[in-house]
């Protein structure tokens, strides 16, 4: 459990910052190293429909930078569209989808074509060819005559 602070100050170490919506609003979380406790700073920064481009991000410090620093560093993301346009890259170039319904829409016709066994009826479905079974058949018995 964090101690909640009511103010801080730039120069003071910072134990890490997040940043990302909550509640319709986005929210600014600082945490900060008191003593031997990490106490926490929030801040919010306005709609969340503000910052339409904006990434939810964390910035791990371990009170190596200042809290200074890392408010810099999520003013400067919260305004740029860079991780924005890199989302919407890789989801351009995704075929995990695509892939993921071809290969339902395959086990469905799977499913739909079961093998059918029964007097003068041998239909052998379910993407195994009827050829490969009959050769496997043949090999065996072949290997069983020649012994």
């Amino acid at each position: 459990m964090n101690v909640v602070t009511t103010r801080i100050h730039p120069d003071e170490p910072a134990y890490g910052l997040y940043e990302g919506p909550k509640g319709g609003r986005w929210i600014q979380r600082v945490f900060v190293l008191r003593g031997d406790r990490i106490a926490k700073f929030e801040t919010d920064c306005g709609p969340a429909s503000d910052f339409p481009d904006a990434t939810e991000i964390i910035y791990a410090s371990y009170g190596d930078d200042s809290v200074g620093q890392l408010q810099e560093l999520a003013e400067r993301d919260r305004h740029s569209d860079k991780w924005a346009k890199r989302r919407k890259e890789m989801q351009a170039e995704s075929t995990l989808i695509k892939d993921i319904l071809r290969q339902e829409e395959e086990m469905m016709e799977v499913r739909r074509n079961r093998s059918h066994f029964g007097p003068l009826v041998s239909t052998q479905r379910i993407d195994f060819p009827r050829e490969a079974v009959e050769e496997r058949r043949q090999n065996a018995r072949n290997r069983r005559n020649r012994t």
